[in-house]
């Protein structure tokens, strides 16, 4: 992003572009303020693709966050192409699913199917990476698993969507264990 960003001062005359942007229009507070709303429920397609990539990514960041410490990463999406992760986005995702299964566009048992699936897709994603620890063979006890699960069902509970407290307590317990496991 900083070198997309870096860029365009180069392909762009910034001053001209700031003046044309200051001689339109102020735009109304209000059409500023109005939250973007659903005008109509996306196809089932839609909402399947979007719960898997949200899952996907989601599950993506969060397992290398807790098992590895790593706090941004880069995370292929369902087309395996890399995209850089980092808790803010996984405040997105995490919040995206939560509030829809609050207003019906999926539910807990779609998701929690998805997620499931979507183990399985990351831990292929992975399979290279030596430190990495696959979710799959055992979901239910996954810390990570469970940890990301959590951040979409328990998602309206949380202030602000916040990410931290899921992920902290989570790994802390991952480290915990990897302790136990040494003795």
């Amino acid at each position: 992003a900083a070198c997309l960003h870096s860029i365009h001062y180069h392909r762009v005359d910034v001053p001209t572009r700031q003046m044309q942007l200051a001689m339109r229009a102020p735009a109304k507070l209000e059409s500023i303020l109005e939250p973007p709303l659903l005008t109509a429920k996306p196809d089932a397609a839609a909402i399947d693709h979007e719960l898997k990539e949200n899952a996907q990514s989601i599950l993506g960041y969060v397992v290398r966050w807790i098992d590895l410490g790593v706090g941004c990463s880069k995370v292929p999406d369902l087309s395996n192409v890399g995209l850089m992760e980092d808790r803010a986005t996984l405040r997105i995702s995490s919040q995206l699913l939560a509030n829809w299964i609050v207003h019906g566009l999926i539910s807990e048992e779609q998701v929690r199917t998805a997620f499931k699936e979507m183990a399985k897709v990351v831990d292929q994603q992975n399979a290279a990476d030596r430190s990495y620890h696959p979710m799959s063979p055992d979901l239910e006890n996954n810390i990570a698993y469970k940890a990301a699960l959590k951040l979409v069902l328990e998602g309206t509970a949380v202030p602000n969507g916040y990410t931290e407290y899921t992920l902290h307590e989570a790994r802390r317990a991952a480290k915990a264990a990897v302790g136990r496991a040494r003795l």
